[in-house]
């Protein structure tokens, strides 16, 4: 009978605190159901067979190593909750005469029951769910051929070993605390913070410095490859700035409303200013949680759905016609070139629209006001990626036949096209020799223009051919041979399966039959970008739960922990003369206040690093800023309504609480 004591405690105790332990429940389950649902997908052996597969298993993998560290701090953070809401009645054990050894008892057989229940329950759920996301993720990448889906036995142990883990570490971190606890600790340690804390007015500065720094790299950072290298930076800073300002503002700015006597003596506003300071130095790290978890959230998602919804944009923008073919300006290579393309092209039945064949000499330069260099020069203080730039010479010639144009140019004067803005300068240094720039194109059959792009792009008309020799005579042969390429470059029409079939033979008998030949295709780079931004999306969505899993967490248990903590408080507030009316809108108000502010400040952080985003994504070549936007707010309104919802679900336990008798 004694050695069914302990387990019957514990799964009584389990009982009695279901609502606390329910959701830990339930966050180790979803937990461990996204851990293996992630790992079983990237270890699926069917993907090395998929397009991009590279690229794709690092995002997955990237994705289950993510998971698990967020999972490790989750769980710890929701236990730390769990064992401050038991510490009562562990201390009340031991003044009943429970000594440490039979509380940890106790507590090993809740652990071992809670973390059994959650793996079984995690894995059965991670397997019946995993094939649908997998589904899902095959759509996602655009693929109409299913890979075939079992379960990953391995993948199962991997979760089991893990999860395990996290399990022991947390009972572990309970038994210490218990170990240096003394019973009169552990029945007041429901109630510590209750101290008013003090304002740090340097904590505070910290906190604003750091916030405004922030915002300052997000609004002013102008280079794509300058965003990539600052927004960790910039992130790390807003982090800081929320921190401190939620730890020490929050507070300074209460303290301020209080010395407002016209505003602070209100019963209304007398208790919910009064509430807030005695308990902002605990509420203030999970507020910042919320707060940071919520910004995350809106970041990932909105970026991986743009990202996704911006592939066939992206694609035009890499991909400005759908087939180029880069040969050396050989009479055999063209002829081949030629034959190639009409063979292929009677064997698919495609038709082929805005055939363009040109005569060319490109090399990546560096761009400076009206400079076009083909090295860095070693004076140059700076980041020099932000001024590489993609460099093509054509002769006038060429351009007029595949512009249908009849331009005359002297051996001096050129004709520019600057793929990205505006070149705006009447001369033009190609290294030390200078011409006029005749006119500058406003439009190009070979390229649409932009306002971004990641790197610019100069299709520099020069007059004749010998011009550009003299130009190539000068490159310098010790970084690579400089050589006249012949460019062929069309549109397909015709359907998917046909134009994708026409590319892959094309690029085939190109390579078997003509040495030193390139095919790029759009249609065969497509499949490529659909799984490395269908990956990101996905990766993004699950993320994404998982935070917004974490922020209604912290939610739920802050309402919870404040309920228990103003049952007593509020009770005294209606014994002395408040009704209960009264006290239902100051609670109200009071929580409104509290749960709303990480929402607000988290759109603001939204709002700040938009222009940081917009810049990242150019350099996956997302130039849509206008579809950005729309699914910023979008992500922005839904996740609201989310927050909102969660807000009314969590509050009525709060008020549940606070009504108890």
């Amino acid at each position: 009978m004694r050695k069914l004591f302990y387990p019957k405690l514990a799964l009584t105790n389990l009982k009695k605190n279901r609502s606390t332990y329910f959701p830990y429940m339930l966050t180790c389950i979803v937990s461990i159901a996204t851990f293996y649902t992630m790992y079983s997908i990237a270890d699926n052996p069917g993907l090395t067979q998929m397009p991009g597969y590279g690229t794709l298993s690092m995002i997955l993998w990237l994705g289950t190593v993510i998971i698990a560290l967020f999972s490790t701090a989750l769980l710890f953070y929701t236990n730390s909750f769990l064992i401050k809401r038991r510490k009562k009645e562990l201390g009340l054990y031991s003044i009943l005469g429970m000594e440490k050894r039979h509380i940890v008892k106790t507590l090993f057989f809740e652990t071992l029951f809670t973390s059994v229940l959650s793996l079984a329950l995690g894995l059965l759920l991670g397997a019946l769910f995993s094939k649908l996301l997998f589904l899902i993720l095959l759509y996602l990448l655009n693929l109409s051929t299913p890979i075939v889906f079992a379960l990953s036995w391995g993948g199962m142990g991997v979760t089991a070993l893990l999860f395990a883990g996290i399990f022991l570490l947390t009972l572990l971190t309970n038994f210490w605390q218990i170990h240096v606890s003394n019973p009169i600790t552990l029945l007041k340690g429901g109630q510590t913070g209750e101290k008013e804390p003090k304002a740090s007015w340097l904590l505070t500065l910290i906190g604003i410095l750091a916030l405004g720094g922030g915002y300052g790299i997000a609004l002013t950072v102008q280079s794509p490859l300058d965003a990539l290298l600052l927004f960790f930076l910039a992130a790390l800073l807003v982090i800081i700035g929320t921190f401190a300002l939620f730890t020490s503002g929050s507070i300074a700015l209460l303290k301020l409303m209080r010395r407002n006597k016209r505003f602070y003596y209100k019963p209304k506003n007398f208790i919910s200013v009064s509430g807030m300071i005695y308990r902002m130095k605990q509420n203030a790290v999970g507020l910042a949680n919320i707060c940071i978890l919520s910004t995350m959230v809106l970041v990932v998602v909105s970026a991986t759905v743009s990202l996704y919804l911006g592939q066939e944009r992206i694609l035009d923008e890499r991909f400005p016609l759908d087939i180029t073919i880069e040969c050396a300006d050989d009479q055999a290579q063209v002829d081949g070139v030629r034959l190639a393309v009409k063979e292929q092209q009677e064997k698919s039945g495609v038709a082929i629209t805005d055939y363009y064949e040109y005569r060319n000499f490109s090399f990546v330069g560096f761009s400076q006001q009206n400079m076009i260099l083909t090295d860095i020069p070693k004076d140059f203080q700076g980041n020099a990626t932000n001024y590489i730039c993609n460099v093509i010479l054509l002769p006038l010639e060429d351009y007029n036949r595949i512009q249908g144009t009849n331009e005359t140019l002297e051996k001096d004067e050129v004709l520019l096209f600057a793929h990205a803005g505006q070149f705006a300068s009447q001369t033009l240094w190609l290294d030390e020799r200078s011409f006029s720039v005749k006119k500058e194109l406003d439009s190009f059959v070979l390229r649409e223009k932009t306002e971004t792009a990641p790197q610019n792009s100069f299709y520099v008309v020069l007059s004749d051919l010998d011009v550009l020799a003299e130009i190539m005579a000068a490159y310098p042969q010790d970084s690579e041979p400089a050589f006249l390429s012949c460019t062929t470059q069309f549109n397909l029409a015709g359907s998917d399966e046909t134009v994708t079939a026409f590319s892959a033979a094309l690029r085939e008998e190109c390579k078997s039959s003509i040495p030193g030949v390139s095919v790029d295709s759009r249609s065969l780079n497509r499949e490529d970008w659909y799984a490395t931004f269908g990956g990101f999306l996905f990766l993004g969505l699950f993320l994404g739960m998982l935070f917004m899993m974490a922020m209604v967490l912290i939610i739920y248990y802050k309402q919870i922990s404040e309920g228990y903590d103003d049952h007593d408080r509020f009770e005294i507030m209606q014994k002395v003369g408040m009704s209960k009316q009264e006290v239902k809108k100051t609670i109200h108000k009071q929580i409104l206040m509290v749960f709303f502010l990480p929402l607000l400040l988290a759109c603001v952080h939204i709002a700040a690093a938009f222009p940081v985003i917009s810049k990242l994504l150019l350099v996956f070549s997302m130039t849509d800023t206008a579809l950005n936007l729309t699914c910023t707010v979008v992500t922005v309104l839904f996740f609201a309504l989310l927050y909102a919802v969660v807000y009314s679900l969590t509050a009525r336990a709060y008020y549940r609480i606070i009504q108890e008798k």
